[in-house]
């Protein structure tokens, strides 16, 4: 008896088939580091315009410190309220023709020096506190003393001394530069950049408060070398004079 044909091997369905082994998929994340700066013009932009800002309220601030006539010393080439309400002083005492314009140029200078030159103070062109001071005040013209029965209006008599040779370029206590021809004087009391009428036989001379002093007994105001000149007491070294303080 003939034996039954072996079976022919079943195939397997397509959907058993092995699969090929996969890759896995590496997901990339999105680099995060900070592009350049140089790659982000609208950012650059914005910092400009942020710094802007900054600097123009720095501006603003700084120029609304000093807004008030003495509040600072002024000179050139500055600007701001206080250099308007300057000059308009200077044109009210006839010592600048010209408009108020806030700035501190060539022509505020001249009248600086020259009403600092008919008051007898430095004249360095300078608006410091004592010479603002004075022009607040109006203060009259140093030479203006030297006039006929002007020591008969002095009411006091005070001891006078002198100082100056040895200290000239530094700084006094009302904050003047101490020189040959400042006309001035110390006193214990007298506020700065007040000025006194002193008279001696028939010399005469305004000065103005500059400096602290004197603390000798029995001496009232230390001159300054330019104001016991003025007076003829370099000579004395002490003497009497008149005085309207």
């Amino acid at each position: 008896m003939a034996s039954a044909p072996a079976p022919a091997p079943r195939r397997r369905p397509l959907h058993d088939a092995p699969r090929p082994a996969q890759t896995p998929t590496i997901r990339r994340q999105p680099d995060r580091r900070a592009r350049p700066l140089a790659a982000n013009p609208d950012r650059i932009a914005l910092w400009a315009v942020l710094l802007g800002l900054v600097m123009l309220l720095v501006c603003i601030g700084s120029a609304g410190a000093a807004t008030s006539l003495g509040s600072r010393t002024l000179k050139a080439p500055m600007e701001g309220r206080d250099v308007r309400q300057l000059q308009s002083a200077l044109r009210r005492l006839g010592l600048l023709d010209a408009g108020a314009t806030a700035h501190f140029g060539s022509l505020t200078r001249r009248a600086v020096i020259r009403f600092q030159r008919t008051r007898c103070l430095t004249p360095d062109g300078i608006a410091g506190p004592v010479t603002i001071r004075a022009i607040v005040a109006r203060t009259p013209r140093c030479h203006d003393a030297a006039t006929p029965g002007r020591a008969a209006a002095l009411p006091h008599t005070r001891v006078v001394t002198w100082y100056g040779p040895g200290w000239y370029g530094r700084s006094t206590a009302c904050g003047q530069t101490l020189t040959p021809r400042l006309i001035g004087l110390a006193d214990r009391h007298l506020p700065c950049g007040t000025v006194v009428h002193l008279a001696r036989g028939s010399r005469a001379v305004d000065a103005v408060v500059v400096d602290r002093g004197p603390y000798a007994d029995g001496v009232d105001y230390d001159l300054t070398w330019g104001a016991a000149r003025a007076l003829g007491v370099l000579e004395a070294g002490r003497a009497s004079v008149r005085s309207s303080h």
